[in-house]
């Protein structure tokens, strides 16, 4: 599968899906978890991530400032400069940060969906 930092393009489009190597909910060392790219219906606003596989699946992950990309897509040299700012969660009395190097893109237009038996 491809890695975020090897197969980005300029920037990601909704309906992208970002992998983080493991769950946020779960803490260190647990299974992959899906944010999918969406846009919120924000003025002001750049575009959001929304939690699509997990306990929280359904939830939004995050909002992201519109400096971020714009209205319509997330610059990928800004959310690899902002990484550790949005992609970390607090895991007893630490911050834990999802590491961008083992992220996989999943874009919308490149992935196939195969039903399981």
């Amino acid at each position: 599968m491809p890695l975020l930092l090897e197969s980005a393009p300029a920037s990601l489009k909704r309906g992208d899906i970002l992998r983080l190597p493991e769950n946020y909910d779960l803490g260190p060392g647990s299974g992959p978890v899906d944010v999918m790219v969406y846009y919120p219906f924000k003025d002001g606003y750049g575009m959001g991530l929304l939690t699509v596989s997990g306990y929280k699946a359904g939830h939004v992950f995050a909002i992201l400032p519109e400096r971020s990309g714009g209205p319509h897509h997330i610059d990928v040299k800004w959310l690899t400069a902002h990484w550790d700012e949005w992609f970390c969660y607090a895991w007893g009395e630490e911050m834990i940060r999802v590491d961008i190097s083992k992220t996989i893109l999943l874009e919308w237009d490149r992935r196939e969906i195969v039903e399981k038996m």
